[in-house]
């Protein structure tokens, strides 16, 4: 598929029931379906790249990498975690993998401005704007964000950008005690100008590292770097776990405020590699599926929401993946009205 009315023809012939594809880098979390598979990865183009309004659009084929390669001979960046630069804009944007690097940091569903889209009959239409200014309605091109493609499809993307900072320098602290990580945690988190990604992480060994990014002027970077003691490094690009699906390992993610971590980790296997996120997203790895029943039936007691298991290699029956906490009826309501307004027939799975 390489245009909007590409798709529109596809969809529009009734194909029965699709997936969406890009690079396929974010497939893996989805539970098993018979669909046809929808390859959008040759719409890859960058459409529009306003340097001055710090605005552009792009088709949702587009790779991070090309885009960032563009990005920068603008000095612009698009300031949001990401695990593969041969991934495209459009599986960041669905799955949102990560959400905010840190806390008050952008994310995703802060950068979309808007979408040129196609509901699953073919339809087409359009929601929020190229630019940066409030827009009547209601924001349904947010509803993307999270999606993994299954409410609606979005060919173009209308993103807003950031300046990249005068200076910028990553830091990895390794080798920590829990007790060391978190303390230099919550040092880091309490400054005025916080590192703008944020990461604790427990390697398989039990031992925890602090990471994360500084950006600001070159003398705060320095200040933050002398104060804290921080061990420079590359920039990093792995913020998921290293799970071994191959042994039956299953990867559990949720959210965790900062003063609930210590409960958090109680709950889960000393070995069990963990990585939690600024914005208050985690990971961990957890050996086999009594473990992972085990712990999430202690979750809720660490004031843990929305835990759910998102690879569950183990597990033989498609219906065991991604399950998790109890979710609020409430909440439950809505995306079922959500889908049935804007997929009735359940194609996009």
């Amino acid at each position: 598929m390489n245009t909007i009315d590409d798709i529109a023809q596809f969809l529009q012939a009734r194909p029965g029931r699709v997936r969406l594809m890009g690079s396929g880098s974010r497939m893996q979390p989805l539970p098993p379906a018979t669909a046809t598979e929808l390859d959008l990865s040759a719409c890859d183009k960058i459409v529009r790249l306003d340097a001055g309004d710090q605005t552009c659009t792009v088709e949702c084929g587009v790779k991070l990498g090309e885009l960032n390669e563009a990005l920068a001979e603008h000095n612009l960046e698009l300031p949001c975690l990401y695990d593969n630069a041969a991934g495209t804009i459009g599986g960041l944007f669905a799955s949102d993998p990560f959400g905010p690097a840190a806390a008050g940091c952008p994310d995703p569903r802060s950068l979309l401005l808007g979408v040129d889209a196609l509901l699953a009959n073919g339809t087409a239409f359009r929601s929020g704007a190229r630019v940066v200014k409030s827009v009547a309605g209601f924001d349904v091109h947010k509803l993307l964000v999270g999606s993994s493609g299954r409410l609606f499809v979005a060919a173009r993307l209308h993103l807003r950008l950031k300046p990249r900072p005068r200076a910028e320098q990553w830091f990895a602290n390794r080798d920590h005690d829990l007790e060391q990580a978190l303390t230099l945690l919550h040092a880091l988190r309490s400054e005025q100008l916080p590192p703008t990604v944020l990461q604790l992480r427990r390697e398989r060994d039990g031992s925890f590292s602090v990471c994360g990014r500084l950006t600001s002027r070159s003398g705060h970077v320095n200040a933050m770097l002398r104060q804290h003691a921080l061990q420079e490094c590359e920039p990093l690009t792995a913020f998921h776990v290293d799970a071994r699906l191959e042994n039956g390992e299953e990867v559990l993610c949720g959210r965790a405020l900062p003063s609930t971590l210590r409960d958090v980790l109680a709950t889960l296997p000393k070995q069990a590699p963990f990585s939690w996120l600024g914005g208050g997203r985690f990971e961990t790895a957890l050996p086999d599926e009594q473990v992972s029943d085990a712990v999430m039936q202690r979750l809720p007691d660490a004031k843990v929401t929305g835990a759910i298991l998102i690879a569950a290699a183990s597990r033989s029956a498609p219906t065991d993946n991604r399950w998790g906490t109890p979710i609020d009826p409430g909440e439950l309501r809505i995306a079922a009205g959500l889908k049935l307004a804007l997929d009735p027939d359940g194609i996009l799975v």
